[in-house]
């Protein structure tokens, strides 16, 4: 063969081989172009992809934790709170449509509709809880944002916790796929060096060169694969078939407290060391063992708390999940793992505050009647027997307003830790409100619950409450129900336990007094609760009628004015008129009296103005002790004294002796500041009392009415005749007008006559006629409000 024809068929051969080599080359280039740009392409997007799960993740939390600012801020902080709250909504919505339009695969559009739903439907609720909030319903604003509200944003939370798992999966998909496209890109670079060596070392440095950028560029899309894991708030741990940790980020190693040098190698449950919040629940598991032996995907369905390595805790969710090569073999798994501390603090924290009274810890009311309703059921089901008992303290009005509020606030914190000490583990006690407590027995007999009552009275009775220099000895007033399947519903149990508790009080207070059908005291007291509507309904529409009753004048002085004593009637549905002593016990019960004596007043006032040409009679206005108590009385009359023009002098407030006796500071201080106005005042039922004169000189009182028993007695009883004469007496030498009640009869009437008694009064004289009927002008068309 000729050399041109061995040369040409070198040529040949060899521009042949280069030729075939710079085919291979071109192809290999191209490809490793492509995987790198593909790989460049789905990290970019997965990285976008997984900052805006995360972002709409932290909009969603940063929302509710806003909302539940929200229901526990002031008022005055609704606006900035409200703001905050739609600017978290609005970056929600924001990264959620930046989400849609990030060209997500379409078998991953499913999870994105489930999240634009769940997340309408979480705006919807807590719009809704937004109304209640601002309209002041809060109580009703935490049972939507507890309930529906809190489920439809867990259904946000889960739809992207599935979309960011399916993401994470389509990446380890992605790099799989490269890296199978990598095999057998390097086959195929492999054929081009043994090519490129064999034709020319020039080609082989080339591919050599080639190569090692090549495989620069993977360990860079490697590394830019670990930062990633690096700033995310998960923990991810990834370990071999053995179960032997091989990879941790950044999160996992604060959380576990180890480093990724110290954890290599080792068994996860050394490192990821994780026990159940409950004792009562099994040993936690190890995942990654779980999900490579049933070759699926395990989370966590239990409350678990991870342990650091300095002790610190975490309340946390995992998710472990297997890794398989291309046979389907397992070859390691990874696990993923997150921080509920906060979360899950908040929720407790809520919960707690919903069922206790913060004063006191202890459960309220509202908690109080379900677990009643439970014991119910029980009852019901099983026949089990149950006792409840309403506690009332005696005497912590007098801590309040002898030391003010802070001190009967921690009189019902001591009290709280005193009577649950001396209860058994199986009761519940509960603060119900105010200075009243609720005990219930639970699967108790009546007589064991007894002796637990009486151990609990004495123990509050011999408690002695020190605050600065003053002591305080308290007492508790019980009342005690048994709750079986006959008894009626929760309302009914509650009301009759109240309503002992108010027996055991009306009898002497610091004793205990059980329910029982058919008693008399509490069918009394039951009555008396059915005034009580009645008596604010007659307050609102003003169905009270004034009457007045001529106190006759026996001397002939001219300085001695006429007077006229006003009376209450009540007016029923028929028309008819109800004696005051019918409802104003009742109205004394429940502190309805300062409400009828503004009433009284107003209207007093209002018609005594129009009668002008009677300027000189004294009207006497009846006061209750209660209303010598409230602080606000004296501006009340005030005020109606300058609105209606009356003259001081022409009223005279009578206060019986013992409201005057039982309230002595408070009566003294009343009258006093009415006295230096021009109001005059009377001691009404003097004798019915203490019958002490001593305390008369530190009252400012001008007239002493003698109690109308004695004058009523004084024909038949001669110990009565010395004691109308002897009040009469002593309140002439300490210069007090006498006047004497119940005079009846024309023998009672010469008598007190010759006893010199300043005035008279009675049916004898005269019978009380509705005060309209004495007006002779018309009374100014003013409001009677009850300020």
């Amino acid at each position: 063969m000729k050399a041109n024809d061995i040369r040409q068929r070198l040529i040949l051969g060899f521009g042949s081989t280069l030729l075939l080599i710079l085919v291979l080359q071109l192809l290999g280039l191209t490809g490793m172009d492509s995987i790198q740009e593909n790989l460049r392409q789905g990290n970019a997007s997965h990285n976008e992809r997984m900052a805006l799960i995360s972002a709409l993740r932290l909009a969603e939390n940063e929302s509710a934790g806003q909302l539940y600012r929200l229901l526990s801020v002031e008022e005055s902080s609704h606006e900035q709170e409200l703001s905050q709250y739609k600017r978290h909504r609005h970056q929600f919505q924001q990264y959620r449509h930046s989400l849609e339009n990030s060209g997500l695969p379409p078998r991953h559009n499913a999870l994105v509709e489930q999240i634009i739903k769940h997340s309408e439907e979480v705006s919807r609720l807590e719009e809704q809880v937004l109304e209640k909030v601002l309209a002041g319903d809060l109580e009703n604003a935490k049972k939507q944002l507890f309930g529906a509200t809190v489920n439809s944003r867990q259904e946000v939370i889960l739809a992207l916790e599935r979309l960011e798992k399916a993401q994470t999966d389509l990446n380890q998909l992605n790099l799989q796929h490269v890296n199978n496209t990598y095999q057998k890109m390097r086959e195929l670079l492999f054929w081009i060096s043994v090519a490129v060596v064999l034709l020319a070392g020039a080609i082989a440095v080339f591919v050599v060169k080639r190569t090692v950028k090549f495989e620069a560029s993977l360990f860079r899309e490697k590394e830019q694969a670990h930062v990633t894991l690096d700033s995310i708030g998960e923990g991810v741990i990834s370990t071999d078939d053995n179960g032997l940790i091989r990879f941790m980020n950044k999160a996992a190693e604060h959380m576990t407290g180890w480093t990724l040098e110290q954890a290599w190698g080792n068994a996860l449950l050394q490192v990821f060391c994780i026990k159940p919040e409950s004792d009562s629940e099994l040993p936690a598991e190890n995942p990654v063992v779980k999900a490579m032996v049933e070759a699926h995907i395990v989370n966590s369905n239990q409350r678990i708390r991870l342990l650091k390595e300095n002790g610190d805790e975490y309340a946390i969710e995992y998710t472990a999940a297997p890794m398989m090569d291309p046979d389907r073999s397992i070859t390691g798994a990874v696990l993923v793992f997150r921080d509920l501390t906060a979360v899950r603090g908040m929720a407790d924290r809520l919960a707690f505050q919903a069922t206790h009274d913060s004063l006191t810890q202890l459960i309220n009311r509202r908690e109080f009647e379900a677990r009643l309703e439970q014991a119910l059921k029980l009852c019901r089901q099983s026949e089990q027997h149950h006792v409840l008992a309403y506690m009332d303290l005696d005497l912590f009005k007098v801590v309040n307003d002898t030391c003010g509020h802070m001190a009967g606030d921690e009189l019902l914190k001591q009290i709280s830790g005193l009577l649950h000490e001396k209860i058994r583990k199986t009761d519940t006690l509960a603060r119900l409100g105010g200075d009243e407590f609720g005990i219930l027995f639970l699967r108790c007999p009546l007589k064991k619950a007894l002796e637990i009552i009486e151990v609990l009275r004495k123990a509050v009775k011999q408690y002695r409450f020190v605050w600065g220099d003053k002591s305080f000895e308290i007492g508790a007033s019980i009342g005690l129900v048994e709750v079986s399947s006959a008894s009626g519903g929760i309302a009914e149990i509650l009301s009759a336990a109240d309503t002992a508790c108010f027996v055991a009080k009306d009898l002497g207070r610091n004793r205990y007094h059980i329910y029982q059908p058919g008693d008399v005291e509490l069918a009394a007291r039951r009555t008396e609760m059915l005034w009580m509507p009645r008596i604010q309904q007659a307050l609102k529409s003003g169905d009270f009628e004034l009457f007045y009753q001529r106190i006759q004048k026996t001397s002939h002085s001219n300085d001695d004015p006429d007077c006229r004593e006003i009376l209450l009637r009540m007016i029923d549905e028929n028309g008819h008129f109800i004696p005051p002593r019918t409802f104003l016990h009742a109205a004394e019960r429940y502190d309805l009296m300062p409400d009828i004596d503004r009433w009284v007043v107003a209207s007093a006032f209002s018609k005594i103005s129009a009668l002008k040409q009677d300027h000189q009679c004294l009207w006497m206005i009846n006061l209750s002790g209660q209303t010598l108590c409230d602080g606000r009385f004296y501006d009340y009359v005030i005020q109606k004294k300058l609105e209606f023009e009356v003259e001081p002098t022409s009223i005279c407030f009578e206060i019986t002796e013992t409201a005057a006796v039982a309230n002595l500071s408070s009566a003294k201080e009343m009258m006093s500041k009415l006295k230096q106005q021009g109001f005059r005042f009377a001691l009404d039922d003097f004798g019915s009392g203490l019958s002490s004169f001593n305390y008369l000189k530190n009252l400012p009182v001008e007239f002493l009415k003698i109690d109308g028993s004695f004058v009523q007695d004084m024909l038949a009883d001669p110990i009565s005749t010395a004691m109308v004469e002897s009040i009469n007496q002593i309140g002439h030498v300490m210069g007090l007008k006498t006047i004497a009640e119940f005079v009846e009869d024309n023998v009672t009437m010469y008598k007190l006559k010759r006893m010199q008694i300043d005035y008279l009064q009675g049916y004898g004289l005269h019978k009380p006629e509705p005060l309209n009927q004495y007006t002779v002008a018309v009374v100014p068309s003013k409001s009677l409000e009850l300020v």
